[in-house]
């Protein structure tokens, strides 16, 4: 039985994340004192050009998110969907990942005027599900080549892992466990000042 009912959600954002829409960029660039960097690929390298590079990226992003999350524990994956109207489908389902609940529609352009044209909308699906580790390496491999968007949330660890193609962007909380993650993983960190 999973603790957060899907209905839940929204006020579960709300209430700790109500300043960023649910989406990577947007995450990283309003809370930028709990958000850090992990590359997928050695010396920052964006895509994998071979089954090896394919493989790094799983181990290191698997391996980020097992220490982040906990086999076992309690995960929400989000997917957003963009488009120009708002829909009332219930559910979407995403060929190979599932189906995922409609928990939310956002009027972008109301929330982001100067980022958005008006009538840019985005639907938001969940699924609730445990977190295995391996489990979620199709959509790790399909979001490495750029594929694919998605969000991994851990109520019960305080953080969103939002993988991306050529790393994985984190918001922890409490901000000090940023740089306990930044020591742990120093050798996977952008060597730019900015971090990314």
């Amino acid at each position: 039985m999973f603790l957060m009912a899907t209905f839940s959600f929204i006020d579960y954002w709300q209430k700790n994340y109500p300043d960023a829409l649910p989406l990577g960029y947007d995450l990283r660039e309003v809370y930028t004192n709990r958000w850090l960097r992990i590359h997928s690929l050695p010396a920052s390298k964006r895509y994998a050009e071979t089954e090896e590079e394919y493989q790094t990226i799983l181990y290191r992003q698997n391996q980020l998110m097992e220490d982040l999350i906990g086999e076992g524990t309690e995960l929400v994956t989000l997917f957003g969907l963009y488009g120009d109207e708002i829909t009332d489908d219930a559910y979407k389902a995403l060929s190979d990942f599932s189906s995922f609940d409609k928990v939310a529609s956002l009027d972008l352009h109301q929330t982001r005027p100067t980022i958005h044209e008006e009538g840019t909308y985005l639907d938001i699906y969940i699924k609730i599900e445990r977190w295995h580790k391996g489990s979620k390496d199709v959509i790790l491999r399909a979001i490495a080549d750029d594929t694919l968007r998605m969000l991994f949330i851990c109520p019960s660890k305080q953080c969103i892992i939002a993988p991306y193609d050529g790393g994985v962007d984190v918001i922890v909380t409490p901000a000090t466990q940023r740089d306990t993650l930044k020591k742990k993983y120093h050798a996977w960190l952008s060597k730019r000042t900015d971090g990314l």
